[in-house]
């Protein structure tokens, strides 16, 4: 298991683009000690978060949790959830249960191959 956490991702995000945490603070319009905050403990709100994957060139779920969300995959599990809206509170638990089944039913058959 990794011991990668936000804090380094960001850190890493940073030193990859060649900047420095003044520029980060600038871009962000926030103070320099802000940004440290963020780098060693504190977390940003998700606007700020949104806003520093962008000027990082990263995604969200990049600095969040270390891995990359397909963009395609992302825009598919938001039809789903626009077309989820239209059924009624049964039938939403019925997709859930049959999701549940689908991703059950795939670790299943990883721990067999």
């Amino acid at each position: 298991m990794s011991d990668e956490t936000f804090h380094t991702r960001l850190r890493a995000a940073i030193e990859g683009r060649g900047i420095t945490v003044t520029a980060v603070a600038s871009h962000l319009q926030v103070h320099r000690s802000t940004v440290n905050r963020w780098l060693k403990s504190q977390m940003p709100d998700d606007e700020q978060i949104s806003r520093l994957a962008a000027y990082l060139n990263v995604s969200t779920s990049h600095l969040l949790t270390g891995t990359e969300i397909d963009h395609n995959h992302m825009m598919e599990c938001q039809k789903l959830f626009a077309l989820s809206t239209e059924l009624n509170t049964r039938q939403v638990r019925l997709v859930i249960q049959l999701v549940q089944e689908m991703i059950e039913t795939k670790v299943s058959q990883k721990s067999t191959d």
